[in-house]
């Protein structure tokens, strides 16, 4: 008699036990514009408010890694424009950015494996995503109704594509690997979306990613690289400038002034010729990289095999 009550004790102990263990994996809490939960020691944020601009995540929250960032958990957010997620991350739930009806970019982090179903669903303003190296499959509504995405960078790890996954997406083009190495490449000419050479930029070993990726100019074959997304990798200050329509770059003493079309630069208030001209591409000034890398000490070289772009650049 006194084991089994005992063994019924010990019972409602463990039972006691799990429910607790359930409850504090299921506590919500609450850290900057991030709420998260907590599963298997790592954080897992279930809910980011809607604030202006950008939001980088944060590899960890309350001490915790950052490893999940839950279904729909900036769904609808209105006014964020761009997200940076760290490589800490390793899922991205469906629906996660679904109806963020002014986000422009999302840096996604290298070690997922899918873009969820509807991740990106009728994100409007969003130009482009680079897909990281891994990633194996797209699902059903990842990017459908984007209505002004015009860059994807696809890598050949992604060996499954939902047939709906770019649907009611007018001006798309797909950058990957022109060869039958790449799923991508027949899977996007067989539905008539274009395709060109995914080229990929690396800045003292560390890859660049974009949202309108890097395009080979027609007319010279020079490469044309966004000029934000290396040039603030590597240090610089850039500035805008509407009423001149061109833009204005510090980095290291230097003073560079570019302008889309012109066949120069001007560097130190100097005349500096370039290669080929920098051009206004869908909504991104792309530049010849090589021209202006190295007119700061930097060095560059380009792989025709692999489609790589290093930059090596030391202040």
């Amino acid at each position: 008699m006194k084991k089994r009550i005992l063994a019924v004790l010990l019972a409602t102990v463990l039972l006691l036990s799990n429910f607790c263990v359930i409850y504090a994996e299921e506590q919500s809490f609450k850290e900057d514009i991030y709420t998260y939960i907590l599963n298997g020691g790592n954080a897992v944020i279930t809910a980011v408010d809607d604030v202006d601009g950008e939001v980088i995540v944060p590899e960890k929250l309350g001490g915790y890694n950052v490893a999940e960032i839950a279904d729909g958990a900036f769904g609808g957010n209105a006014n964020t424009t761009y997200v940076y997620l760290p490589d800490s991350i390793k899922k991205i739930g469906a629906m996660c950015f679904a109806y963020c009806s002014n986000i422009k970019g999302v840096r996604l982090p290298s070690n997922i494996t899918t873009i969820d179903d509807g991740t990106f669903y009728q994100c409007r303003a969003l130009i482009g995503v680079t897909i990281p190296d891994g990633v194996q499959s797209i699902s059903s509504k990842a990017f459908a109704q984007c209505d002004n995405i015009v860059s994807v960078a696809i890598p050949n790890s992604v060996t499954t594509i939902s047939e709906d996954a770019f649907v009611d997406d007018p001006v798309i083009r797909f950058h990957c690997r022109l060869s039958e190495e790449c799923p991508a490449y027949y899977w996007g000419l067989a539905r008539g979306i274009d395709c060109e050479e995914l080229i990929k930029v690396y800045v003292n070993g560390t890859r660049i990613d974009f949202d309108q990726s890097p395009i080979t100019e027609p007319k010279r074959f020079r490469t044309l690289v966004p000029i934000r997304s290396v040039l603030e990798c590597m240090g610089a200050e850039i500035e805008w400038f509407d009423d001149m329509e061109y833009a204005g770059i510090d980095i290291d003493g230097h003073r560079m002034l570019i302008k889309p079309d012109s066949e120069f630069m001007m560097l130190n208030g100097k005349r500096y010729d370039l290669t080929c001209p920098a051009m206004e591409y869908n909504g991104r000034i792309l530049l010849p990289i090589r021209d202006v890398v190295q007119a700061i000490g930097g060095k560059v070289s380009w792989d025709e095999d692999t489609k790589v772009v290093n930059i090596t650049y030391n202040k």
